[in-house]
């Protein structure tokens, strides 16, 4: 017997055959059994063929359709299916996959759509997927899978969707600050991406507004969807505005009473200038030329001159500062009869009497808002003590008959004089523009005025004048020229002779000299501290205490020889007998003074002394108070003490004393000319 075994390797097992010894029989048994397994083979065959034919192989898995916003394309992924196998036995064997697209619905079959790809290498497209770019922006497409087997069995398999997209832009928008420089400038915006849009409009020159537009690329839209062109709004700022004038300040005097400045170099038109107190300067404009006018008022201003905006520049300003200088003038005139009154001119004819302060109270003037008088205060001085400060001024008398007119200004006039003791005394320091009084009676013991104690007294005048000096290198005794500075003040300021009745009594208590300072709690600077004008007490004149009370002011800078009467500039030259200017007669007896002498001493024009008296007066008429007379006297002192008398009065003038007198009623007050 032997054994046959089939060439297919599938059909394994082995068949034994006859063996025999009759050839014949043999053949024929061992041809049957051929034939058998022949037929077995090609059975089989025809069942797997059938299976294979009928059995299809899985659906693809991992599908996926993408597409990147703005790509116009789309990414198709997918692994394909493995062999079908059934206990160990491959019944279906994937030879490839169709990759099949339709717009708008899913492929029903490999036939229904557009055939993409035939893919026979298994897992071609799992990692870097197949890529469709005939695709439009909006529509919807699917990708659907078709496995197949050698045999041609087709799997309809999954199917993957997608909407190719525009990449959405945000609207650029301005992202820098731009001021204009005369160039042309170009604005960044952000979210600007040339790269995927166009712009336009993004470079200007001006100052303003300006309108960039952008439209998106074949591959991009706005977050409305639209890829039409938007305007975005960017703008260069104004510049700062200038300009220049000609100059920045001006000085406004009699000589100067139009200033011209010129405007150049604006960025934009010149606007209406104006003048922050036109009571001190007006101001108009004709082109570029702006004119100040003075009114003549002393006084500052500013001008504004406005630089309109344009279209680079923002609006703005120029100033100009204006001082003008002018001297007013104050008068008052006496008609040199009885009356104590005078009447006002110039510019205080429109002025209402002041009103000192009663029991140190307040009180009033019109000439506190004038200088000097409104220049006058109150100062410490480390060598003299308490000093009222007293500016310059120019002042002037006329005489006709015995008419007297006294004028005041605060800037020099044509023919007026500077005040006396700020004239030039010939010290070498020239005119000086303050001067200093004490505001009180030198004190016992240290000659300084000081509030609070007794005046020093029972002195010569010699004797005072070194105490005094000895203070300082700038501080004198008081001198005529102090006395008449203060008292053409009172004239032209109260208008009256009478002192005492403007003012008040003064005097003291009519027994001894009291301490300092009795008026130190009055609130204003002139007045009494009496209860009432017509009772005996202590006075003071801008801040000036006790010009007449308390005790007589030796004057210093005036010395008498008989009838003659002598005056002295220089303090350094001050004697009681010599070195002194003639400036004319004093009356020779004593009496109420009802004239006054008309000096005409180049320097000494302010030295009035009486030239006329009346004993047989009351002090209620003409000058009021007393002048004195002694053939021997040779030395000054002024004021009233305290006695109480109609007669001690602003113009008491005692000139009865020899250089050796000293008395307990006469005291001193200091001055300091810096």
């Amino acid at each position: 017997m032997q054994t046959y075994t089939p060439s297919d390797p599938e059909f394994s097992n082995s068949i034994s055959v006859v063996e025999s010894t009759d050839p014949v029989s043999a053949n024929n048994a061992n041809a049957a059994v051929k034939q058998l397994i022949e037929n077995d083979v090609v059975l089989k065959e025809s069942v797997d063929l059938l299976l294979e034919n009928s059995t299809k192989v899985g659906d693809v898995s991992g599908a996926s359709a993408v597409s990147v916003a703005g790509s116009k394309s789309v990414t198709i992924k997918w692994s394909d299916p493995s062999d079908t196998v059934v206990d160990g036995v491959t019944i279906a064997k994937w030879k490839g996959t169709i990759l099949v697209k339709k717009a708008g619905s899913a492929p029903t079959s490999k036939d229904d759509g557009t055939q993409l790809v035939n893919n026979t290498v298994r897992n071609s497209y799992s990692s870097t997927g197949y890529v469709d770019n005939n695709v439009n922006y909006g529509t919807t497409y699917y990708y659907r899978f078709f496995p197949y087997t050698a045999l041609g069995a087709v799997t309809e398999g999954t199917a993957a969707s997608v909407t190719p997209a525009r990449e959405v832009l945000t609207l650029p928008s301005p992202s820098a600050t731009l001021t204009y420089n005369t160039s042309e400038q170009t604005m960044t915006f952000s979210n600007y991406d040339p790269a995927k849009m166009t712009g336009t409009g993004m470079s200007a020159t001006d100052a303003g507004d300006h309108t960039a537009s952008f439209t998106p690329g074949a591959d991009y839209m706005w977050s409305d969807n639209s890829q039409t062109a938007k305007s975005v709004t960017w703008s260069i700022a104004k510049a700062s505005g200038s300009a220049t004038v000609s100059t920045s300040s001006v000085e406004l005097d009699a000589d100067n009473l139009t200033v011209t400045v010129t405007v150049s170099n604006a960025t934009g038109t010149i606007g209406t200038p104006t003048t922050s107190d036109s009571s001190v300067a007006t101001v108009s404009k004709s082109g570029s030329t702006i004119t100040i006018t003075a009114t003549e008022a002393t006084g500052t201003a500013t001008i504004t001159i406005p630089i309109n905006a344009s279209t680079n520049y923002n609006a703005t300003s120029k100033t100009v500062s204006v001082n003008a200088t002018f001297s007013s003038i104050w008068g008052a005139e006496w008609d040199g009869t009885s009356t104590t009154a005078w009447s006002r001119t110039d510019a205080a004819e429109t002025f209402t009497d002041p009103q000192p302060a009663v029991n140190n109270g307040n009180g009033s003037s019109p000439f506190d808002s004038c200088m000097p008088w409104a220049g006058m205060e109150r100062v410490t001085d480390s060598e003299a003590g308490t000093l009222v400060k007293i500016p310059k001024y120019w002042y002037k008398w006329t005489r006709t008959g015995t008419k007297m007119k006294l004028q005041i200004s605060d800037g020099e006039q044509d023919g007026f004089l500077v005040s006396p003791a700020h004239a030039d005394r010939g010290d070498g320091s020239g005119e000086r523009d303050y001067v200093y009084v004490g505001a009180y009676h030198c004190a016992t013991s240290t000659y300084k005025s000081t509030t609070g104690v007794k005046p020093a007294n029972n002195y010569t005048r010699a004797q005072s004048r070194t105490s005094i000096h000895n203070l300082g290198s700038k501080v004198w005794q008081y001198d005529y020229a102090m006395y008449w500075t203060i008292m053409m003040l009172y004239l032209v300021e109260y208008a009256d002779w009478n002192t005492q009745a403007k003012i008040g009594y003064g005097c003291g208590n009519n027994s001894g000299a009291e301490n300092a300072g009795l008026c130190d709690a009055m609130t204003y600077h002139t007045g009494t501290n009496a209860a009432n004008r017509t009772s005996y007490g202590h006075t003071r004149y801008r801040y000036i205490e006790d010009l007449w009370g308390n005790v007589y002011d030796w004057c210093d800078g005036i010395y008498f020889s008989s009838g003659t009467v002598y005056c002295i500039k220089n303090p350094a030259s001050f004697s009681d007998s010599s070195g002194g200017t003639n400036v004319g007669s004093r009356a020779t007896s004593g009496g109420w003074t009802k004239a006054w002498t008309n000096p005409s001493a180049s320097g000494f024009e302010y030295a009035l002394y009486p030239n006329s008296v009346d004993s047989n007066l009351d002090g209620s008429t003409y000058i009021c108070d007393y002048c004195s007379y002694g053939s021997s006297g040779v030395v000054l002192c002024v004021g009233g003490n305290y006695s109480q008398y109609q007669r001690y009065g602003g113009f008491l003038l005692v000139g009865y004393y020899a250089a050796s007198n000293a008395d307990t009623s006469i005291g001193s007050r200091l001055q300091k000319l810096p």
